[in-house]
């Protein structure tokens, strides 16, 4: 065959590809992983994306339009899909499920991959400035974040940003399902509201085009590893961002800071970072500030009193292995800057604020040549507050700075906190923290409601103000607060200025104690925390989740925040109110005190009286539990075997992961991950090591715990160890 012959037979079936079938009133043509089926006068494209997802979407007018939103992830992955035309229906059909309209009903609907329906009564409604999307609605529904309500269950999305709030266009139904929604605009994000009688839901999107994606998802956590195929994974924090981070507004000067640094070594109180206010870049806040700016207000500075010697004074914290977090705000304060600012185009509202406009290409040059010689002084991360301004700040926002650190410390983990979150920014190694709130009880047994939320919408890196920050707490709710969060993704203290720090060594013998005893606990289960952030890495499952997510038929934990688990197995309900007296439910199964080894039987509710270094903890039958020492910082060395403590009743595995810590060698398979598994019939713990990294601080040995029987062993490459 000849050439030209072969390239018109090439031609000819990409022709018939994409040609055009009429059928009746309907009109149906391929497009790029999918179909575009002519409803009305309206096109709605159904397509495969992500290897496990559909994407509906409604265009208000007859000419469609691609929709490009930094919610999702990049990369396409090609989805094998076939057509189905049965006039007046037509879809598209996957190994997952179908997505299928009506052309003469306008109804669309979802099914699983066994033909189940999920959705059987979708519609839309369009105008020439919003779409609507309608769809049935079963069961409860999970996830969107805490803006709208602090309660697990949800009846709307909000899908807007506040202090220490977030709403996400997103939700997971014990329907089977989960969906997502994207407008046209990432900064006028959709939304959703459900009828009354629960029985439908209705999407709203502001402009000419939506995408609606959705997926089956059996559970939570299909639901999970679906969101983040979609809007990318998370990404690990550097490994020392998993201990302990100490803030305070109102560091006096470089005594001050060195001689807390002394007591918190000399006083084997573990910590990993510092992190600073105001002070370390400027001599007085801004909040007084014109929307001109200030003359000789510094931006891009140390404040001198607290930092005279940058480089050498954080060289001597990392010294004693003490990490610098200083806090950024969203705006400029001087005057010069922000008529740079201005006169670029560089402002989000030039007329009435100072704020940045980060998704702008030229300042974002600007300000990483800023902010460059800061992270040469030594600065590891950043504290990002007060970005609520427009719903993608902190979005981009934190690519400037992931950038930036990318040139500055090439291949360094980019880590932030910050006081909301969008879709998406989960691929930044982000963390947020539950905002500006009070030193109280109600605040403090809002924490985990925030945290929990926040886990189920895709922030998988949750903080707050241990202790509050406005205010000075009682010593019994400060140590309450520190046990609590023990058991956060991030745990980190805070505190307003004119208060008393949250230094453990200010709060009595008996304070220091009881918070001494929680961060070396701490320390003690980063082994399991960090793998844990690897699970959420690989597979999207979150490292706290409520019980909901692992107990699902229990109606009892449906909306329970006041106890949560750490990763699969361990339950923590610490003390969330005055006196030391709480409720604690275990659902179904056998449970082991953590700290007594008692047996409990569920399901139970439990009363328990606490100590004020007492925190009542739980481990679940079939669990696997890997302890470290008790060290003073994470990077620490030891020689001490890691503790492999097995919980017997059902058979039971844990991956255990190691690596460098603080590169981005593990996104490209640099890791060392240890499989443990536990045969409950034979009493057996076996174990097998897989992966390329082996750096120095790999484990070598452990001590296998069953109860109080212990066995010794070698790692190696694989092996076994049999209790009696």
């Amino acid at each position: 065959m000849n050439t030209k012959k072969a390239k018109l037979i090439l031609l000819l079936i990409a022709v018939l590809q994409s040609a055009v079938i009429f059928t009746g009133y309907a009109q149906v043509s391929k497009i790029s992983n999918g179909i575009l089926v002519k409803v009305g006068d309206r096109q709605v494209g159904l397509t495969a994306v992500k290897s496990s997802l559909f994407c509906l979407s409604l265009n208000n007018s007859s000419v469609p339009s691609v929709i490009k939103s930094v919610f999702i992830d990049k990369g396409n992955i090609v989805t094998p899909y076939t057509v189905i035309s049965v006039a007046p229906s037509y879809g598209i059909k996957t190994t997952y499920g179908k997505l299928m309209i009506n052309t003469d009903t306008k109804i669309w609907s979802l099914y699983d991959a066994a033909g189940r329906v999920l959705i059987s009564a979708g519609g839309f409604l369009t105008t020439d400035s919003t779409i609507q999307i309608t769809h049935t609605s079963q069961g409860l529904l999970y996830g969107s974040g805490n803006q709208a309500t602090k309660s697990l269950e949800k009846d709307q999305s909000k899908s807007a940003s506040g202090n220490g709030t977030a709403g996400i266009p997103y939700f997971w139904s014990t329907g089977g399902y989960s969906a997502f929604a994207v407008s046209v605009n990432d900064n006028k994000p959709a939304t959703w509201d459900r009828a009354k009688d629960k029985a439908t839901l209705t999407w709203k999107f502001a402009g000419k085009a939506a995408n609606l994606y959705l997926w089956p998802a059996k559970t939570m956590q299909d639901g999970a590893s679906g969101y983040v195929k979609l809007t990318g994974r998370p990404k690990l924090p550097p490994r020392w961002a998993f201990g302990y981070l100490q803030s305070k507004w109102g560091w006096d000067d470089s005594t001050y800071i060195a001689d807390v640094a002394t007591k918190f070594r000399t006083h084997k109180l573990p910590v990993d970072a510092f992190i600073f206010d105001f002070e370390w870049y400027t001599t007085t806040p801004d909040y007084t500030v014109k929307k001109e700016g200030k003359e000789g207000f510094t931006d891009f500075q140390f404040n001198p009193k607290l930092f005279p010697h940058p480089a050498k004074q954080i060289a001597e914290l990392k010294n004693q292995n003490i990490k610098f977090i200083g806090i950024r705000k969203p705006r400029l304060g001087n005057n010069l800057s922000l008529d740079t600012a201005r006169n670029n185009g560089w402002l989000s509202n030039p007329k009435t604020d100072r704020d940045l406009d980060f998704k702008n290409l030229g300042l974002q040059a600007w300000y990483k040549a800023k902010n460059k010689p800061l992270i040469k002084d030594g600065v590891d991360a950043w504290w990002d507050d007060e970005g609520e301004s427009y719903y993608t700040c902190y979005y981009w926002w934190n690519k400037t700075q992931y950038d930036l650190l990318a040139e500055a410390r090439p291949n360094y983990r980019h880590f932030t906190l910050n006081r909301a979150f969008s879709p998406g920014n989960q691929r930044f190694g982000y963390c947020t923290w539950s905002g500006d709130i009070y030193s109280n009880w109600a605040s403090l047994a809002d924490v985990p409601k925030d945290l929990l939320n926040f886990s189920l919408a895709g922030m998988y890196y949750g903080a707050c103000d241990i202790g509050g920050f406005h205010g000075t707490p009682a010593k019994e709710l400060l140590v309450r607060w520190f046990q609590a969060g023990t058991f956060f993704p991030i745990m980190r203290s805070h505190s307003d200025i004119g208060t008393t720090a949250r230094f453990p060594f200010l709060w009595g013998e008996d304070g220091e104690s009881a918070i001494r005893k929680a961060l070396n606990l701490r320390y003690r289960l980063l082994p399991y925390t960090y793998s844990l952030g690897h699970e959420a890495y690989s597979t999207g499952v979150p490292i706290i989740r409520p019980l909901v997510m692992e107990f699902p038929a229990d109606t009892a934990v449906a909306n329970m925040t006041d106890e949560w688990l750490l990763g699969k197995g361990l339950l923590a309900a610490p003390v969330l109110n005055e006196g030391g007296k709480r409720n604690v439910y275990l659902p179904a199964g056998t449970w082991y005190d953590y700290f007594t080894g008692e047996v409990i039987k569920g399901p139970k509710t439990i009363a328990v009286q606490k100590a004020l270094d007492e925190v009542p903890v739980y481990v679940y039958e079939g669990t696997i539990l890997p302890l470290g020492p008790v060290i003073q910082y994470s990077e620490q060395a030891s020689n001490t075997p890691l503790e492999i403590h097995v919980y017997p009743g059902k058979n039971g595995s844990f991956k255990m992961v190691e690596d460098d810590g603080t590169s981005y060698n593990y996104t490209k398979g640099s890791t060392r991950t240890t499989a443990y598994y536990w045969n409950d019939k034979t009493k057996t713990l076996t174990w097998k090591v897989s992966g390329i990294y082996s750096g120095k601080n790999v484990y070598k040995t452990i001590k296998a715990v069953l109860g109080k029987e212990e066995k010794a062993a070698v790692i190696g490459r694989k092996g076994s160890v049999v209790f009696k």
